[in-house]
Protein backbone atom coordinates (compact mmCIF):
# COMPACT_ATOMS: atom_id res chain seq x y z
CA UNK A 1 0.00 0.00 0.00
CA UNK A 2 3.29 2.39 0.82
CA UNK A 3 4.16 2.58 -2.74
CA UNK A 4 0.97 3.91 -3.85
CA UNK A 5 0.78 7.02 -1.64
CA UNK A 6 2.61 8.88 -4.42
CA UNK A 7 0.09 7.84 -7.05
CA UNK A 8 -2.87 9.00 -5.23
CA UNK A 9 -0.96 12.56 -4.08
CA UNK A 10 -0.27 13.06 -7.77
CA UNK A 11 -3.90 12.29 -8.51
CA UNK A 12 -5.20 15.06 -6.28
CA UNK A 13 -2.74 17.51 -7.78
CA UNK A 14 -3.91 17.30 -10.83
CA UNK A 15 -7.29 17.01 -10.15
CA UNK A 16 -7.00 20.42 -8.19
CA UNK A 17 -5.02 21.86 -11.84
CA UNK A 18 -7.30 21.00 -13.92
CA UNK A 19 -10.33 22.63 -11.76
CA UNK A 20 -7.78 25.80 -11.49
CA UNK A 21 -7.37 25.71 -15.76
CA UNK A 22 -11.44 25.42 -15.91
CA UNK A 23 -12.20 28.38 -13.60
CA UNK A 24 -9.05 30.60 -15.43
CA UNK A 25 -10.80 29.66 -18.96
CA UNK A 26 -14.48 30.96 -17.92
CA UNK A 27 -13.21 33.86 -16.18
CA UNK A 28 -11.71 34.67 -19.60
CA UNK A 29 -14.42 33.57 -21.30
CA UNK A 30 -17.22 35.63 -19.48
CA UNK A 31 -14.57 38.74 -19.90
CA UNK A 32 -13.95 38.52 -23.16
CA UNK A 33 -18.17 38.94 -23.68
CA UNK A 34 -18.31 41.96 -21.68
CA UNK A 35 -15.51 43.53 -23.13
CA UNK A 36 -17.32 42.66 -26.54
CA UNK A 37 -20.84 44.28 -25.72
CA UNK A 38 -19.37 47.15 -23.94
CA UNK A 39 -17.27 48.12 -27.45
CA UNK A 40 -20.08 47.31 -29.90
CA UNK A 41 -22.81 49.59 -28.33
CA UNK A 42 -21.04 52.82 -29.25
CA UNK A 43 -21.36 51.22 -32.65
CA UNK A 44 -24.20 50.04 -32.70
CA UNK A 45 -25.82 53.38 -31.66
CA UNK A 46 -24.01 55.56 -34.22
CA UNK A 47 -25.81 53.09 -36.86
CA UNK A 48 -29.25 53.72 -35.56
CA UNK A 49 -28.43 57.47 -35.25
CA UNK A 50 -27.41 57.97 -38.94
CA UNK A 51 -30.41 55.42 -40.33
CA UNK A 52 -33.37 57.48 -39.87
CA UNK A 53 -31.33 61.01 -41.48
CA UNK A 54 -30.15 59.29 -44.65
CA UNK A 55 -33.00 57.10 -45.37
CA UNK A 56 -35.52 59.88 -44.79
CA UNK A 57 -33.64 60.96 -48.07
CA UNK A 58 -35.50 60.04 -50.84
CA UNK A 59 -33.92 59.79 -54.59
CA UNK A 60 -35.91 60.73 -57.75
CA UNK A 61 -35.51 60.19 -61.56
CA UNK A 62 -37.85 61.24 -64.00
CA UNK A 63 -37.82 62.20 -67.81
CA UNK A 64 -38.03 65.68 -68.29
CA UNK A 65 -37.77 66.15 -72.06
CA UNK A 66 -37.71 63.64 -74.77
CA UNK A 67 -35.71 65.64 -77.61
CA UNK A 68 -33.45 66.50 -76.46
CA UNK A 69 -33.35 63.96 -73.76
CA UNK A 70 -32.95 65.06 -70.49
CA UNK A 71 -33.91 63.87 -66.77
CA UNK A 72 -34.66 65.15 -63.60
CA UNK A 73 -32.73 64.11 -60.38
CA UNK A 74 -34.63 64.59 -57.32
CA UNK A 75 -33.84 64.37 -53.53
CA UNK A 76 -37.05 64.65 -51.25
CA UNK A 77 -36.28 65.62 -47.67
CA UNK A 78 -38.92 63.42 -45.91
CA UNK A 79 -36.83 64.05 -42.19
CA UNK A 80 -38.62 65.76 -39.60
CA UNK A 81 -35.80 68.81 -39.79
CA UNK A 82 -33.61 70.26 -42.84
CA UNK A 83 -30.52 68.23 -43.73
CA UNK A 84 -27.59 69.75 -45.54
CA UNK A 85 -26.43 67.69 -48.73
CA UNK A 86 -22.36 68.02 -49.77
CA UNK A 87 -23.47 67.66 -53.54
CA UNK A 88 -20.17 66.45 -55.03
CA UNK A 89 -20.97 62.57 -56.29
CA UNK A 90 -24.44 62.91 -55.01
CA UNK A 91 -27.72 62.68 -56.91
CA UNK A 92 -27.86 66.73 -57.29
CA UNK A 93 -24.16 66.63 -58.55
CA UNK A 94 -24.01 68.30 -62.70
CA UNK A 95 -21.93 65.54 -63.66
CA UNK A 96 -24.15 62.41 -62.00
CA UNK A 97 -24.48 61.22 -65.56
CA UNK A 98 -20.34 61.60 -66.18
CA UNK A 99 -19.22 59.88 -62.63
CA UNK A 100 -21.88 57.02 -63.16
CA UNK A 101 -24.11 57.46 -60.81
CA UNK A 102 -27.23 56.63 -63.60
CA UNK A 103 -27.67 53.24 -64.93
CA UNK A 104 -30.38 52.33 -68.41
CA UNK A 105 -31.14 49.61 -69.01
CA UNK A 106 -33.45 48.24 -71.83
CA UNK A 107 -36.50 46.58 -71.83
CA UNK A 108 -35.97 42.69 -72.69
CA UNK A 109 -32.17 42.95 -71.08
CA UNK A 110 -30.80 41.69 -67.54
CA UNK A 111 -27.72 44.19 -67.07
CA UNK A 112 -27.65 47.95 -67.65
CA UNK A 113 -25.26 49.44 -70.67
CA UNK A 114 -22.44 50.19 -70.51
CA UNK A 115 -21.43 54.01 -69.79
CA UNK A 116 -17.99 55.22 -69.66
CA UNK A 117 -17.73 57.10 -66.68
CA UNK A 118 -14.73 59.82 -66.29
CA UNK A 119 -12.90 60.61 -62.83
CA UNK A 120 -13.06 64.18 -61.75
CA UNK A 121 -10.22 66.33 -59.92
CA UNK A 122 -12.00 69.66 -58.17
CA UNK A 123 -10.30 72.23 -56.92
CA UNK A 124 -10.31 72.15 -53.15
CA UNK A 125 -12.18 73.70 -50.93
CA UNK A 126 -15.61 72.89 -52.17
CA UNK A 127 -17.47 76.28 -52.80
CA UNK A 128 -20.41 77.45 -51.06
CA UNK A 129 -22.19 75.65 -54.60
CA UNK A 130 -21.29 72.39 -53.31
CA UNK A 131 -23.55 72.67 -50.23
CA UNK A 132 -27.62 71.92 -50.32
CA UNK A 133 -29.89 72.37 -47.59
CA UNK A 134 -32.98 70.85 -48.06
CA UNK A 135 -35.62 72.10 -45.36
CA UNK A 136 -38.36 69.08 -43.66
CA UNK A 137 -40.66 68.01 -46.65
CA UNK A 138 -39.00 70.17 -49.49
CA UNK A 139 -37.41 68.46 -52.83
CA UNK A 140 -33.96 69.77 -54.75
CA UNK A 141 -33.43 68.78 -57.73
CA UNK A 142 -30.97 69.12 -60.67
CA UNK A 143 -31.50 68.59 -64.92
CA UNK A 144 -28.91 66.23 -66.43
CA UNK A 145 -28.69 66.47 -70.55
CA UNK A 146 -28.47 62.93 -72.06
CA UNK A 147 -25.88 63.24 -75.23
CA UNK A 148 -23.06 61.82 -77.19
CA UNK A 149 -20.93 60.55 -76.80
CA UNK A 150 -21.12 60.27 -73.18
CA UNK A 151 -24.59 58.11 -73.69
CA UNK A 152 -24.93 55.41 -76.43
CA UNK A 153 -28.25 57.20 -77.50
CA UNK A 154 -28.35 54.39 -80.20
CA UNK A 155 -29.03 51.90 -77.85
CA UNK A 156 -31.68 53.46 -75.72
CA UNK A 157 -34.99 52.99 -77.83
CA UNK A 158 -38.35 52.30 -76.86
CA UNK A 159 -38.55 51.76 -72.83
CA UNK A 160 -35.72 51.81 -70.57
CA UNK A 161 -34.95 51.39 -67.16
CA UNK A 162 -33.43 54.06 -65.36
CA UNK A 163 -32.04 54.10 -61.46
CA UNK A 164 -29.84 56.94 -59.60
CA UNK A 165 -27.46 55.04 -57.47
CA UNK A 166 -24.14 55.75 -55.25
CA UNK A 167 -23.28 56.65 -51.79
CA UNK A 168 -23.84 60.20 -49.71
CA UNK A 169 -20.16 61.31 -49.46
CA UNK A 170 -21.68 64.05 -46.39
CA UNK A 171 -24.72 64.38 -45.07
CA UNK A 172 -25.37 66.84 -42.06
CA UNK A 173 -28.90 66.91 -39.99
CA UNK A 174 -28.78 70.66 -39.98
CA UNK A 175 -28.61 73.79 -42.02
CA UNK A 176 -25.74 74.68 -43.51
CA UNK A 177 -25.57 77.99 -41.68
CA UNK A 178 -25.28 76.02 -38.08
CA UNK A 179 -22.26 74.23 -39.82
CA UNK A 180 -18.59 75.07 -38.75
CA UNK A 181 -16.58 76.45 -41.01
CA UNK A 182 -13.86 73.63 -40.21
CA UNK A 183 -16.36 70.61 -41.08
CA UNK A 184 -17.29 72.13 -44.67
CA UNK A 185 -13.44 72.59 -45.21
CA UNK A 186 -12.65 68.98 -44.11
CA UNK A 187 -15.77 67.94 -46.26
CA UNK A 188 -15.39 64.11 -45.91
CA UNK A 189 -13.52 63.82 -42.63
CA UNK A 190 -15.95 65.49 -40.22
CA UNK A 191 -17.08 62.80 -38.00
CA UNK A 192 -20.57 64.22 -37.73
CA UNK A 193 -21.34 63.87 -41.39
CA UNK A 194 -23.21 60.89 -42.23
CA UNK A 195 -21.87 58.70 -45.26
CA UNK A 196 -24.18 56.33 -46.81
CA UNK A 197 -25.61 54.51 -49.67
CA UNK A 198 -28.80 55.81 -51.94
CA UNK A 199 -30.59 54.40 -54.70
CA UNK A 200 -33.92 55.74 -56.46
CA UNK A 201 -36.87 53.43 -57.40
CA UNK A 202 -36.27 52.16 -60.56
CA UNK A 203 -38.21 54.09 -63.56
CA UNK A 204 -39.38 53.24 -66.65
CA UNK A 205 -38.64 56.22 -69.35
CA UNK A 206 -39.61 56.14 -73.06
CA UNK A 207 -36.72 57.32 -75.70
Amino acid sequence: MVPQQPSRSRGRILAVLGVFVVLIVFWNTWSSIDIGAASDAPQEARVDMSDPVLSALKVSVRQASSSPPKLTIGVTNTHSGPVTVFTWNSPLDPLAVQLGLLSFTPEGQDTPIDIPTIQVRRLMPPGDDAYVTIEAGKTEEREVLLKKPMIPLDQLQGKVKVVCKGEWKSVWASKKEDISAEALVNTGADEASLKGNFESEPVEIEF
